[in-house]
């Protein structure tokens, strides 16, 4: 798979995640590897860029066994941003099903 198109699948995996609600680097790491094959190289960089572009922040939580963690929210504008690009993810892949599912030779 292109880089750069696998670089924006993620961006809405991770973005997907953190919706729900807050979440570790750790936890999102172990859902985006159970099904693509990313590692820790490839999440952390991301969530801090989308951290940095203003769509997601970071609070302590108290974690299970007394220490503090790091999870990841959305924010507004994440919120927003992942709602844009989740349509515009649908769309492609409904155009894309059409393209191939006319396609014989497949």
């Amino acid at each position: 798979m292109n880089a750069q198109f696998k670089k924006g699948v993620l961006d809405l995996v991770l973005l997907h995640i953190v919706h729900t609600g807050p979440v570790s680097a750790y936890d999102i790491l172990v859902k985006t590897s159970s099904g693509l094959q990313v590692n820790e190289n490839t999440i952390y960089p991301l969530l801090r860029r989308l951290e940095r572009d203003g769509y997601l922040k970071h609070e302590k939580q108290q974690g299970e066994m007394g220490a503090p963690k790091k999870v990841f929210l959305l924010t507004d504008v994440g919120r927003s941003h992942y709602l844009e690009r989740l349509e515009a993810w649908r769309t492609f892949q409904k155009e894309v099903s059409h393209v191939l599912g006319g396609a014989d030779d497949a």
